[in-house]
């Protein structure tokens, strides 16, 4: 069988000849880009010697003639650097003479005229070792045999579609664990379905299933409408390979299958089960095969949509997989040098292979469009990475034009939760929202129906999970249904989508029932903040810190004051949303969200707007919540409480009361002061917060500043009495001289004790170290052996280099 070897990268056409040499030397064989070292692709390496080495010139197509000038100019280059066996490949063609001139140009290396393999060399290699082939499949997908039967009339006239995009996108493919996943299925249970979120392979991984029953003569065929098409071209005792994408259709499911197709789809499934003759793939999106199987019976009861489901994830998926599907768009993509070079240049093809959002739909879209996107060519970089940060576009169609109403209005409502909820809450904040506009209401039966159609692509469901809250009826035995969004780049879509409907924004906010949605809304609406110190401190007080390259989406302005009153509305009602239990992670606890926290978000909103939201009644209960809070808090608690203090002291009718609040928290914290960190909480209090002094809090600072004074020198040999480690003593020096830079003691104070401490630890650490030194035996064989062993595995391990960098290292 002929083989057509031009959609092999320069890369792939390497791998091919290391492994050809594999197979016929039954030893591993390294690997190495160009421009490592000259003249090396692939080598054998024992006992410390070269033995063989192996340079792979990728020419499909051509003849010597025209690879004549290119194979003097290597020859040149390697001039008798080799002293050990030397072999050349290329996939030109060659003819005896060729190999002969050839093995002439070489003259300073060992290349024998039976080490130049050109094309039909290969060819035959192939056929001794077949698994080779098997291995690299590009071979057979890309092989004259099977486009010849991709292009056959029939099969060409009855699905040109799929033709055409199998000969299109032959390129790009790339084998995951799904792939013997999947034929392994074929093989037990003659149906494959192939389910999974959009973009993620699903048709590639079909087509490529199907290309190659093609290349092990079956006799291929494409469904497009229904089961129909199948039954048509149905040949009883011949090999046949059906593919029916998208089975179940992109849109609803009631519109899909009609006219007793169900059935007639489960019996066409269970009679390809029972022949030998017949396999049958399908894809189907995750969310609409969990709504075939709640509406339709037939489908529910059919063995094989059980036991022949394949579900493709990024699981399926190795870094090294990953990397080959952005090689391969790369590699084939009309792109300049320059924007390879921008991919290359420090590594950046690492950050998108492990980009969470990596998804080979995104990956395809970005170097398709990119030379239409406006966008230098230096900048592919940013411009992949952009698209992997907000693959809006990948959901677009699904959310738009694919979902129901109420599935949207469901996940639109999950989406301002954020984390884990409780079905019932669940159910409440569904209804709340549709009774804004006065819709019909989800009863919770058909919630659940709804659920079980959304979940893997959209939601993740834990149907048995131990809740603790028993003061609404949760036991840990008794378990309970926890509802949340799957996947980061969908909440990324919804937000966005959010911001160019002010009308479901408004109705959302009319609708929430839980805090923690109209928190969400209002930092949505504080996003042009994101980057500002106030955001940074709502982020600090809300979540621990504001995620790395995360922006918030701006939604249209207004809403303002709807948001303001969602906020105070909800302000003291309980959390809906779950967290692990610190003390079994096995149980799910209620997340607090404190009143401070609500309070925070409900000033930086009202700080946008000029203070201008929040009424006197309001604002004076957040005032009085703080004072009874500072009263009664743990003392180690109180610096929580600054962030909105600090805010507090914006507002001129609340000045007396935060005041006397401001002062009730000095009183407290000037109580313990036992160490340098206590002084600074304390001083902080008085001079960082922007509230106004009182006569009292200017004597309190005074006292503070002069008792600080008094107890840095005790502090100081107390502490270098107690510390007995360099790390400890350096902690202990640092804090102090901070603390005395907070009080402007520096230049006239310095901590003696423990300076004098830290050296001597410092010194003991050092006649260590050289005590350590002496006592080794410098003449000791078993050390020095260990040694030279332990630079030989790193010389090897520089050699070998990273796949994923040897197979970038290929793009220029």
């Amino acid at each position: 069988m002929a083989r057509n070897y031009s959609d092999l990268s320069p890369h792939d056409f390497e791998i091919l000849v290391r492994d050809l040499l594999q197979a016929s030397h039954g030893v591993r064989m390294e690997t190495f880009p160009p421009g490592r070292d000259g003249g090396v692709d692939i080598r054998l390496h024992r006992n410390g010697e070269e033995t063989i080495i192996a340079q792979c010139k990728h020419s499909p197509g051509r003849n010597f003639a025209q690879i004549k000038g290119q194979l003097a100019s290597e020859s040149q280059k390697i001039g008798n650097r080799f002293s050990c066996r030397y072999i050349l490949a290329t996939s030109a063609s060659l003819t005896r003479q060729n190999k002969q001139e050839i093995a002439t140009m070489f003259a300073g290396v060992r290349l024998a005229v039976d080490d130049i393999w050109g094309v039909d060399d290969l060819d035959n290699l192939l056929r001794l070792y077949p698994h080779v082939e098997v291995d690299n499949f590009k071979l057979w997908i890309t092989s004259s045999a099977v486009l010849e039967h991709l292009l056959h009339p029939e099969l060409y006239q009855r699905s040109s579609g799929l033709v055409d995009r199998i000969i299109k996108r032959r390129k790009l493919y790339v084998h995951s664990e799904a792939y013997p996943d999947s034929l392994r299925i074929l093989d037990e249970h003659h149906v494959c379905v192939i389910s999974g979120e959009p973009g993620i392979g699903k048709t590639t991984l079909a087509e490529t299933l199907l290309v190659k029953f093609l290349s092990d003569d079956w006799e291929a065929h494409s469904a497009s409408s229904d089961v129909t098409d199948i039954e048509k071209v149905w040949k009883p005792g011949v090999k046949q390979v059906f593919l029916y994408d998208d089975f179940l259709g992109q849109n609803s499911l009631l519109e899909k299958l009609n006219k007793n197709e169900d059935s007639r789809l489960a019996n066409l499934v269970d009679r390809i089960r029972d022949v030998g003759d017949k396999v049958l793939i399908m894809t189907t999106r995750e969310y609409i095969l969990q709504q075939a199987r709640q509406v339709h019976e037939h489908l529910q009861s059919s063995r094989a949509l059980s036991d022949g489901k394949v579900i493709l994830n990024l699981s399926h998926y190795t870094a090294e997989q990953k990397a080959r599907i952005f090689y391969n768009h790369i590699h084939f993509a009309e792109l300049s040098n320059v924007a390879r070079e921008s991919i290359l240049r420090e590594r950046r093809y690492i950050q998108v292979i492990r980009h969470t959002n990596f998804n080979p739909r995104i990956i395809e879209l970005v170097t398709k469009n990119f030379e239409n996107s406006g966008v230098g060519d230096e900048f592919f970089f940013e411009y992949v990475l952009n698209a992997l940060d907000d693959p809006r576009e990948l959901w677009e169609r699904i959310f738009e034009s694919q979902l129901s109403a109420t599935e949207r209005s469901l996940l639109l409502v999950l989406t301002t939760i954020r984390t884990r909820v409780e079905l019932r809450d669940l159910h409440r904040a569904l209804n709340s929202y549709e009774s804004v506009d006065g819709g019909r209401r989800t009863d919770l039966h058909t919630l659940r129906l709804l659920l079980k159609k959304l979940e893997g692509t959209f939601i993740q469901i834990s149907v048995d999970a131990a809740l603790d809250d028993q003061v609404n009826g949760f036991h840990p035995d008794n378990r309970a249904t926890l509802i949340q969004l799957a996947n980061p780049s969908f909440v990324d879509y919804v937000s966005s989508y959010l911001s160019t409907h002010p009308d479901e924004i408004d109705q959302m906010a009319h609708g929430c029932i839980f805090f923690e949605q109209a928190e969400t809304l209002a930092l949505w609406e504080l996003g042009e903040a994101s980057h500002t110190r106030i955001f940074q401190i709502a982020f600090d007080a809300l979540f621990g810190a504001a995620p790395q390259g995360w922006q918030l989406p701006q939604l249209a302005p207004g809403h303002q004051t709807v948001l303001m009153s969602a906020l105070t509305r909800l302000e003291s009602v309980e959390s809906c949303t779950w967290m692990n239990s610190p003390i079994d992670f096995r149980v799910a606890i209620r997340r607090e969200v404190s009143v401070r926290n609500r309070h925070l978000v409900m000033l930086i909103l009202d700080g946008k707007y000029g203070r201008s939201l929040l009424g006197e009644d309001s604002l004076t209960g957040v005032v009085q919540r703080l004072t009874e809070r500072i009263g009664r808090a743990d003392l180690e608690l109180l610096e929580r409480e600054f962030p909105i203090m600090r805010y507090l002291s914006r507002y001129e009718s609340v000045e007396d009361q935060l005041v006397a609040a401001r002062d009730l928290a000095a009183t407290r914290m000037l109580q313990v002061l036992e160490h340098p960190e206590h002084f600074q909480s304390a001083l902080s209090v008085f001079r960082d917060l922007g509230v106004n002094p009182s006569h009292w809090s200017e004597r309190s600072e005074a006292d503070l500043r002069q008792r600080f004074a008094s107890f840095v020198s005790e502090w100081d040999w107390a502490e270098a009495g107690r510390v007995n480690n360099v790390m400890e003593c350096e902690s202990s020096l640092s804090l102090l001289q901070q603390a005395l830079v907070d009080f402007e003691l520096h230049e006239s104070m310095d901590p003696v004790a423990l300076a004098d401490r830290l050296s001597m630890l410092q010194d003991e650490v050092a006649q260590d170290l050289d005590f350590s030194d002496e006592g080794l035996d410098e003449s000791d064989p078993g050390e020095r052996e260990r040694e030279e062993h332990d630079e030989e595995n790193v010389h090897s391990s520089q050699e070998s280099g990273d796949p994923i960098d040897d197979l970038f290292g290929t793009l220029i």
